[in-house]
């Protein structure tokens, strides 16, 4: 949010995005860009052409603190600090000036800028308190000096069309920042709840809808990531297949409101088995689910897989189509790999092909390849 000195001049922003705060912290930038410049070149003027050296030293005055103010909003990317300094010290300066100058040389008109410049760097309704306070000061001086300021010169018709005009300024200013902040905000509310809904259509893209598990699409986006990640910390990367013994037959004689109960069962015991960092679980079709553990130790590998078994055995969901025993049972294959480099297609081919010897051996057991 650092605009170059070009776009400075000839205020030619670009904007990657829409954001109120790159747009207030670009025309903060401007804003003290041109305090910078205006008072750099009165402070020239003032010392060698009119020597007026009261005058001078606020251009100094103003031209250091905003430089200052500068160095704050480009390095140090603090634009709430900068911003506040530039503020008070427009509102120390041009008060000084009115005190100092007495209206003389058209020093009255810099007034006017005190407003847009506060409404930017303290929001609307913060810039229209200080706004009116300033005013409030300025009128009260402004005042005092009527038929004495600017040779007598400065009279009650001077006066009222000076006031008359500052407060159109202000009700103008406010009237269009305090709408384009609320336009913003309008904005920026429809922007979180856009994300919100993209977050959530992400969420339901790589969910099960049935089993909140991970689905297939999700498992094929994040598998090489994580043997990547294996390979990198040295870690074991274990993919396994669980397939429930008998599910077709269960859900044939239950129907399939309860076979989906077991389906929601079962994911939960994976969730619950496998809930590490790095640990993932799915459903990738049908009773078909699936999962990734990357671990330090081999050991661990073992006995997740071995409590994933014994846990939904124990959930004692009956299942009288088995033949092999009263309980709903699952078979599982299991692909360990030591830094080897497989690509999923052959990993799943290998965890795969652990599965079916599970099955083919009677089911309800645990086959690593």
């Amino acid at each position: 949010m650092q605009p170059k000195l070009k776009e400075l001049i000839f205020a030619s922003f670009s904007f990657e995005e829409h954001s109120p705060l790159y747009i207030k912290v670009l025309m903060l930038n401007a804003l003290i860009f041109i305090a910078v410049v205006i008072n750099t070149i009165f402070f020239l003027i003032n010392v060698f052409f009119s020597h007026n050296y009261s005058l001078a030293a606020i251009n100094f005055f103003i031209l250091s603190a905003m430089l200052y103010s500068l160095y704050l909003l480009r390095k140090k990317n603090d634009h709430f600090l900068a911003g506040y300094i530039g503020t008070a010290i427009l509102f120390i300066a041009f008060i000084t000036i009115v005190i100092t100058q007495h209206g003389e040389k058209y020093t009255f008109i810099w007034t006017y800028f005190f407003a847009p410049f506060a409404m930017i760097t303290l929001n609307a309704k913060r810039g229209l308190l200080v706004g009116i306070l300033f005013l409030t000061i300025i009128f009260t001086l402004a005042c005092t000096g009527i038929g004495t300021w600017q040779n007598g010169q400065w009279d009650i018709a001077s006066y009222s069309r000076f006031t008359l005009s500052h407060f159109v300024m202000l009700y103008v200013m406010y009237a269009i920042f305090n709408g384009y902040e609320q336009a913003n905000k309008k904005i920026e509310r429809m922007r979180q709840n856009e994300k919100s809904q993209l977050r959530l259509f992400e969420k339901l893209s790589i969910t099960d809808p049935l089993t909140g598990l991970y689905n297939r699409r999700f498992l094929k986006e994040i598998f090489p990531k994580q043997l990547y990640s294996a390979r990198r910390n040295k870690k074991y990367f274990a993919f396994f297949l669980l397939d429930i013994d008998f599910f077709k037959t269960y859900n044939d004689t239950h129907g399939h409101q309860q076979g989906d109960e077991v389906l929601i069962k079962v994911s939960q015991v994976l969730k619950e088995v496998c809930s590490d960092d790095e640990d993932y679980t799915f459903r990738i079709g049908g009773d078909e689910f699936a999962g990734i553990i990357l671990t330090n130790e081999k050991q661990e590998i073992d006995a997740k897989i071995e409590q994933l078994h014994a846990k939904i055995e124990a959930l004692q969901i009956e299942n009288k189509a088995s033949p092999i025993t009263p309980f709903m049972t699952v078979s599982i294959g299991v692909h360990v790999l030591d830094h080897t480099e497989y690509d999923y297609k052959e990993i799943f081919r290998v965890t795969d092909t652990a599965l079916y010897k599970a099955k083919g051996e009677g089911r309800n057991r645990i086959v690593f390849l």
